[in-house]
């Protein structure tokens, strides 16, 4: 289920209090939670598929729900794992909710760690509205950019955000 986004000029372009990442094991929910949490974007990982609740990652506070997919090859191949593809699919069949309902579903089998981390922050950002702050303030830096995604992923409107950031001294 996609949620409406608004404009960057809107009151609140995106509101959200992070991201929540669900998929199959070793798919990169704890690399990306952890890469994630570095460029201010709030993430919790939920072990959904391993839960016969259906909307466990529900559960917690709301945030934008990311499905990262990844397949049983790459799963093997990733940890070594000594399931069997049966238990694969039990995984995969306990995410139905969870891809019904994904804001983002994204297939990690041919992405490095940092290719998921850059996908997801580049969804973020164009959907809460800073593609075109980003375009138009290139001197921000990484640990700036940060700050304000983790102003706006707390409620903070993005433009009282990049009016603070315009006025030196004030972020």
């Amino acid at each position: 289920m996609m949620t409406a986004v608004h404009s960057a000029g809107s009151p609140r372009a995106f509101p959200i209090n992070g991201v929540v990442l669900v998929g199959v094991c070793a798919a990169g929910k704890t690399t990306a939670r952890e890469g994630l949490g570095a460029t201010g974007i709030p993430a919790r990982s939920v072990a959904q598929e391993h839960s016969m609740i259906k909307h466990l990652y529900r559960n917690g506070g709301p945030g934008r729900l990311v499905l990262l997919v990844a397949s049983w090859e790459t799963v093997h191949r990733r940890r070594q794992l000594a399931w069997n593809p049966d238990f694969y699919r039990t995984e995969w069949s306990r995410l139905e909710a969870a891809r019904r309902e994904a804001d983002l579903i994204l297939h990690t089998d041919n992405l490095s760690r940092q290719e998921v981390l850059d996908s997801i922050v580049r969804w973020w950002d164009v959907r809460a509205g800073l593609a075109p702050v980003w375009a138009q303030y290139p001197q921000w830096d990484g640990p700036m950019k940060a700050e304000i995604r983790q102003k706006l992923a707390t409620g903070a409107l993005l433009s009282t955000v990049v009016s603070e950031v315009e006025r030196p001294g004030t972020l």
